[in-house]
Formats: structure tokens, sequence, C-alpha cells
């Protein structure tokens, strides 16, 4: 089984549950700052999902939304965003964006080195000069057991298996400062490192990982 295979065997598991999983994150209102706070004309966004963010993004911008399953962006087709299946690490686009987001961590499911350095790649490529990726990363540093989720460490660092109440397991990767840093790597300079949507500044126990970056 290939990792897209993979991907493919979770997502058909959780799509039922899909945007009701989300309905609580509370992100909406920063997703929609990000896309009036730099004036963007051109937005990309990679791992749309369903299309919760996307529909935000497009009230102020022309959006190019990606994902790589159909079914997702099947989903997605109210936002009249246009809609492109595409791998992320394989993506490819004639112009570039303004703003490129990464909302709820596509990336998350891309556990090799490799793979992430080639994306992060991609996303400098497709920057305007004066253009901005706001990525946000799945951060976990310790084990995690409640009654709706269950979060394991393995034998690689930073990679979890991350089983949910809906009965499927998988691989999962989170991010790190070292990662975070290792971004000059790809042609990006970090201008911001938060530790949720209300920006507040990173610490060892947030949640979650919000970068904020321009072309180097």
């Amino acid at each position: 089984m290939t990792d897209v295979d993979e991907i493919r065997r979770y997502y058909d598991a959780i799509l039922p549950y899909y945007d009701e999983s989300l309905a609580d994150r509370g992100d909406l209102p920063f997703w929609e700052s990000m896309a009036t706070r730099w004036g963007a004309k051109r937005i990309l966004e990679l791992g749309c999902g369903t299309g919760r963010v996307t529909e935000v993004l497009r009230r102020h911008a022309e959006v190019i939304a990606v994902d790589l399953l159909v079914e997702m962006l099947w989903r997605a087709r109210r936002t009249r965003a246009q809609l492109v299946a595409a791998d992320l690490r394989q993506f490819s686009f004639a112009t570039t964006f303004d703003l490129i987001v990464l909302a709820d961590d596509p990336m998350a499911h891309l556990i090799s080195n490799e793979d992430r350095a080639k994306v992060m790649r991609l996303i400098a490529e497709h920057l305007s000069a004066d253009g901005r990726v706001v990525l946000e990363g799945l951060y976990r540093h310790e084990p995690r057991q409640t009654a709706d989720e269950s979060w394991i460490p393995t034998d690689v660092p930073f990679v979890w298996k991350a089983s949910y109440r809906y009965g499927v397991a998988t691989l999962l990767r989170s991010w790190s400062r070292q990662e975070v840093e290792r971004l000059a790597d790809a042609g990006l300079q970090v201008e911001s490192f938060w530790g949720d949507f209300d920006e507040r500044p990173f610490r060892d126990n947030s949640e979650r990982i919000i970068v904020i970056a321009g072309r180097r």
C-alpha cells in the first residue's frame, strides 16, 4: 500500500465525521484575518479538505484550492473556488500567489524529511515577491489518551500513531522548532511564530505551531 492509498483509506473512514470534528475549532476568524491582513488578491490553499476555510478565503480574493482527494473537493464545490486535485509534493501553477494557506496541517501525513522539504520548496517557488505562507502545523509534545483520541509515540521522532473515536488509526508527523528553523533551507524567511489562533507566542505546551513566512 502506497502512502496515498493509506491517506485515502484514512479519509474514507473519517469523511462522514470530518466537518463535525472541525466545527468547534474556532479558527475561522483567524483565517479571515489572514486573508485580509496583507490585501491578498490571489490565494492558494493547500489541503483544502471540504472547503471549510476555503469559503472564508473566497470572500476576499480569488482562490485556488488543492486537495489530494476528489471526494473532499466534491464537498468543497460550494465555495466557488477553483478546485484542483493534486499531491502536495507535486503541485505546479503558472502563476504566483500573494498568500498560500495550509490550515489544519495537511502535511501531517507526510512522514519523511524529504517529502516535507519538497513541499516547502514548492511553496517558496509559488510565492510572489511580497507574498506570505501561513502554515498551521500539528504539534504534540507528549502522549495523549482520552475518550476521543489516542496519541502514541513511535520510534521515529515527531511521528505519532493517532487513533480517533471513529475507529481508524494512522501515522501523523508533528512539527518541531527545528523544522521551523529549516524553512530557511527552502528559501523562506519566518516572520511570525505563534502557538495558537490568538497569535500568542509559541510555547512547548502549545497545541499547534502557526508560522508566517515570506520569500528570502
